[in-house]
């Protein structure tokens, strides 16, 4: 069981932060930043996933700088499930993967970060163009 723990922690789970467009949606104090990768947005009814980045100003004590993950949202329930975690450190190499185990499904907290970055994700299509 450790080895199969070890060996998922080490697979990058998620495309590097240098693959995306990245709208940067929420900043907060201390340096840290939220950002959606607009490409990867997909909405069907209620439900939404996205890629978000999350990244500080100066790496922390871990030496992680950027955090990568993957959302799947319930627009209508305010319910969002993380799905993949990706850690890069300062010099933008992969460090580690979130564990399955890690995972899990919450309500969208009242933070101004997971604020925007659900308004982004959940917000209706613009109409088409005629």
């Amino acid at each position: 069981m450790f080895v199969a723990y070890l060996t998922a922690a080490l697979l990058q789970s998620l495309p590097p932060p240098a693959d995306g467009q990245w709208e940067q949606v929420a900043t907060q104090p201390g340096g840290i930043s939220f950002a959606v990768d607009a490409a990867s947005i997909a909405r069907t009814g209620d439900d939404a996933s996205v890629r978000v980045r999350v990244s500080r100003d100066h790496p922390g004590e871990d030496g992680i700088k950027t955090v990568i993950l993957r959302y799947s949202m319930d627009c209508r329930a305010r319910e969002a499930t993380t799905e993949a975690v990706d850690l890069y450190g300062a010099d933008g190499s992969f460090m580690a993967s979130a564990p399955a185990s890690a995972l899990s499904t919450a309500p969208v907290s009242n933070d101004p970060g997971a604020q925007a970055l659900f308004n982004r994700a959940c917000r209706p299509a613009a109409p088409a163009a005629h």
